[in-house]
């Protein structure tokens, strides 16, 4: 199976010259390496070759957002030949053995869209980031199992899922070209649930491969402050989300859940005096409501970029 693997860098070169390391390092390496490089102030070219000397670099005019840089990633990947195109985070690194691993289960079988790995948090010692999600429409949709559990032995077994983190997950080329691209609507967050629950529909299986390891520096894109834009766009995903994929039944229990959530996080922020988190979260869902974009200047996530656009 061809594989490319592709990543998302911006402003960020040092994550991703470790990425594309890890990648280099493996027992099974990628075919190809394309960084999708999402308008940052310097040009990274010169440095990502320096520790990947046949990396592909696509340089986007602005910061489209992950989804939309992942998508053209997909697409060069397609041009080149790929059968599979691994996505993977530039704030990961991956084992060794860690794309063998999902080459192994996604080749075993031709009803898989997509496999997962088990993302591992960087600390000393490593938690569990997460293995896979169940699509609960609660609070913000999915629970996320082996949230940032210590023993880095559970969640051992390969499983049919929900949901396999975008973080790292090779995904049939078959599949994309049936099911489509990311949305990039979503911009970052919840495109991959996305993308797992129409390929569900489209009658493939997703799966979670455990032997697959990645260790990700959590929130190292977007900041893991309670005035991030995380909390935003996840708000704002899932209301999406919840218009694209629900039925009345599951849009009503989300609304139940969400209303009481939002009443605790309310308490909780406030007696942290972190009320500005809270109204960006609130921003978010109305955004969602009424369909608006991603406001990336003040979001801080609007690119000013020096040098050109074209592809390397």
């Amino acid at each position: 199976m061809r594989v490319a693997a592709v990543t998302v860098n911006w402003n960020q070169t040092d994550l991703t010259c470790a990425c594309l390391v890890s990648l280099q390092r493996g027992t099974l390496r990628p075919e190809w390496s394309i960084v999708v490089d999402n308008a940052s102030s310097i040009d990274p070219t010169v440095r990502l070759r320096a520790v990947a000397v046949d990396v592909e670099v696509v340089r986007n005019s602005a910061n489209l957002g992950f989804a939309a840089a992942v998508n053209s990633g997909i697409e060069r990947a397609f041009a080149l030949g790929a059968q599979a195109v691994l996505v993977v985070n530039n704030d990961a690194v991956v084992h060794p053995k860690c794309v063998g691993e999902l080459v192994t289960a996604l080749a075993s079988d031709e009803t898989l869209a997509g496999v997962g790995a088990k993302i591992l948090t960087q600390d000393n010692p490593p938690r569990i980031h997460t293995a896979y999600g169940i699509l609960t429409y609660h609070g913000w949709l999915v629970q996320q199992q082996g949230w940032l559990e210590p023993d880095v032995t559970r969640y051992s077994e390969p499983a049919d899922v929900d949901y396999i983190s975008g973080c790292a997950m090779l995904l049939r080329r078959a599949a994309l070209e049936h099911v489509g691209l990311l949305d990039p609507e979503y911009f970052a967050y919840h495109e991959d649930l996305d993308w797992c629950t129409r390929a569900h529909r489209a009658g493939y299986r997703v799966r979670y491969i455990p032997t697959a390891l990645v260790y990700h520096r959590m929130h190292a894109s977007t900041g893991g402050g309670c005035e991030s834009p995380i909390g935003y766009l996840t708000a704002r995903n899932s209301i999406m989300f919840v218009r694209k994929h629900a039925g009345w039944r599951q849009r009503l229990k989300f609304a139940c859940y969400l209303g009481g959530h939002l009443v605790k996080e309310w308490a909780f922020r406030y007696r942290r005096g972190e009320l500005e988190g809270f109204k960006l979260r609130v921003r978010g869902l109305r955004d969602g409501l009424l369909r608006r974009p991603v406001p990336l200047r003040e979001l801080g996530l609007e690119s000013q970029r020096h040098g050109s656009a074209t592809g390397a």
